[in-house]
């Protein structure tokens, strides 16, 4: 009786999913995706004004902004309290890093019209004006905790040899919040430019063979300067989920343009969001950046870049001692340990971000700012009138003791709405992996009984890490 009655609720949820044709996308609007130019979502006015008037006002348009720098018309990108207080603020740039816990910044302090771009607009924003390379006076800027907080020693300047590999938009030392007077006093230690960390999820387009070039060229001598920022559109755009549009712009067809709802392939529709809400330890193909730029409809996220790495029964920074995810942009890593807990058949482990969530809608709905419905009403479409109990596994803190630097040995995780992963313990409260689910690889040439020699894996890398000839293990402690 109760696997019948199992069975009739899986039969329910999975018919609440979108129904999609088969071997979509098909050949030609897969080449398109992978080949195709992108020309900016203006590009779209003419056919779909109605579309692209609401979604100018979604949250995607906010990621990046020109900033006073770019003309006085641009001053409001920065917060009001901000332009009130700028000159109160330590705006210093960071210029690059001494050592892993040591940045130079600059002596000198920023004025507000040489903010070229403003990175974020919700919950906060950071200030990036241009650096040329060269030598300057410079503090010290140091770390004690990882990364978390960064301090500035005053008392001392040094001498800054520059370095044109540090050239473009780099960061100040501010992360600012939207509510007066609320900011990061911890400070901020993005040495890298923004071009070369994390561009290509704040913009759509971004032309990483274009810039790589440019910066080549720049540090040989052979181009003026690195303040072009190779985007087709400084906005989170229609091509950034729907592929590149050039070829649909000018012969327009459903068959050369992808809508993501109707994609086949699981694991090709989840990454449509997942290309940005996720976190990487880092890029396969370029160093520093980490995002998975270069990505296109279509790709894997192997192709691109390395995720941040569980630490099974101790935790970290980034993730739980059970794999829940810690900092932003972790969805995808909560979402993906569905197939590992419930079964690549569960509702959970086959859907994808925009099954809940209205991304032509982000940040204006009335019911909910992100989902197309209300949350209970989303959630109640397959859990009935369990959904509020259901609703409370989206806390990842509740329930679980805080966690910091220094201490990372427990299962909490983020605050709700932000926790994805759909999973709970006898308790309630939101749960990842058992230990008798933790994955792991033994490092080459390894010894199996020593803990050190296993590298702690996710559980859909199994068989990209058996293909590397490393053994594979699933347990609490392989190496006992």
């Amino acid at each position: 009786m109760y696997r019948t009655v199992l069975a009739s609720v899986a039969t329910m949820l999975l018919a609440a999913l979108p129904a999609i044709s088969a071997d979509y996308p098909d050949k030609k609007q897969s080449d398109i995706a992978k080949n195709g130019a992108y020309i900016g979502s203006d590009s779209c006015i003419a056919c779909h004004g109605d579309i692209h008037a609401n979604w100018e006002k979604t949250r995607h348009t906010q990621k990046a902004r020109k900033g006073p720098g770019m003309g006085k018309e641009f001053s409001s990108s920065v917060y009001g309290w901000v332009q009130r207080d700028w000159n109160k603020l330590d705006s210093h740039m960071i210029l690059d890093q001494k050592d892993k816990t040591t940045n130079y910044v600059t002596v000198r302090k920023y004025k507000l019209d040489e903010v070229g771009y403003v990175v974020g607009q919700i919950r906060k924003q950071r200030y990036a004006v241009y650096y040329d390379g060269s030598p300057m006076e410079a503090y010290l800027q140091t770390t004690k905790d990882g990364g978390i907080s960064w301090t500035i020693d005053k008392s001392k300047i040094v001498p800054y040899p520059g370095n044109k590999e540090r050239a473009g938009w780099k960061f100040l030392t501010l992360e600012m919040k939207p509510k007066d007077g609320e900011l990061n006093k911890n400070s901020y230690g993005e040495f890298y430019s923004w071009q070369e960390r994390c561009i290509g999820c704040h913009a759509t387009g971004f032309d990483v063979k274009g810039w790589n070039k440019a910066k080549a060229d720049f540090v040989a001598g052979k181009r003026a300067d690195l303040k072009d920022i190779f985007v087709a559109d400084t906005r989170v755009g229609c091509e950034s989920c729907h592929g590149p549009g050039a070829v649909h712009a000018k012969d327009p067809s459903k068959g050369n343009i992808i809508h993501p709802t109707q994609i086949t392939d699981v694991e090709a529709r989840k990454m449509v969001c997942e290309q940005c809400h996720t976190r990487t330890v880092k890029n396969l193909h370029n160093k520093g950046a980490n995002d998975l730029r270069g990505y296109r409809i279509g790709d894997k996220y192997s192709d691109h870049a390395e995720y941040v790495r569980p630490n099974w029964g101790k935790g970290n920074r980034a993730v739980s001692i059970d794999g829940k995810g810690r900092r932003d942009h972790q969805m995808d890593m909560d979402i993906r340990l569905s197939h590992t807990i419930k079964g690549e058949g569960s509702v959970h482990a086959k859907m994808a971000c925009f099954d809940c969530h209205d991304s032509h809608n982000i940040g204006t709905g009335k019911l909910s700012k992100v989902l197309k419905q209300s949350a209970k009403d989303t959630c109640a479409k397959c859990h009935g009138d369990k959904a509020e109990a259901y609703l409370k596994v989206m806390d990842g803190t509740k329930g679980w003791a805080k966690y910091g630097h220094g201490d990372w040995a427990n299962e909490g995780g983020r605050a709700y709405p932000r926790q994805h992963l759909f999973n709970k313990d006898a308790q309630g409260r939101s749960y990842g992996l058992t230990p008798d689910k933790y994955h792991w690889a033994l490092k080459k040439d390894g010894d199996a009984k020593k803990e050190a020699d296993w590298l702690a894996i996710w559980p859909w890398e199994k068989v990209a890490y058996e293909k590397k000839g490393l053994k594979v293990s699933i347990g609490a402690t392989p190496w006992k």
